[in-house]
């Protein structure tokens, strides 16, 4: 099962974001995905800032993340956030990555699909908890 990070999913959705097209080519994939409630406040944020869509408008998109087989499952947050709190002291990244890696681990996926760089840089440090950061 792989983690799609939010960047993927915004690629996905602007069809002239650079990475539109390998977006496309690992949502098309026919593996099991999910994603985090971190990423839907995530999208849901960038999504007001950068646009000028409505509030249904943008439930409309997170709707459609299950049309294109990206689930959403309910997942505790104390445990996320228990776990971002020790992910936090041996991968020192943001707040919001840190978060995005302790949800990978709490719904416990194998892949991590992410076109940010960071993420990349840090992939041994990531291996470590378990996760294999994919672009």
């Amino acid at each position: 099962m792989n983690y799609i990070d939010t960047n993927v999913i915004i690629s996905f959705l602007n069809s002239r974001d650079i990475n539109h097209e390998k977006a496309l080519k690992i949502l098309n994939h026919d593996s099991e995905m999910v994603t985090s409630p971190v990423a839907i406040l995530e999208l849901k944020s960038v999504l007001c800032r950068t646009t000028k869509l409505d509030t249904d408008e943008i439930e409309a998109f997170v709707d459609y993340l299950h049309e294109i087989n990206i689930e959403v499952p309910m997942i505790d947050m104390n445990k996320v956030i228990s776990n971002a709190i020790e992910i936090a002291v041996n991968i020192r990244m943001k707040t919001l990555e840190i978060l995005h890696l302790a949800a990978g681990v709490v719904l416990e996926v194998d892949g991590f699909i992410t076109f940010d760089r960071e993420f990349l840089e840090k992939e041994k440090e990531i291996e470590n908890i378990g996760l294999r950061v994919k672009s």
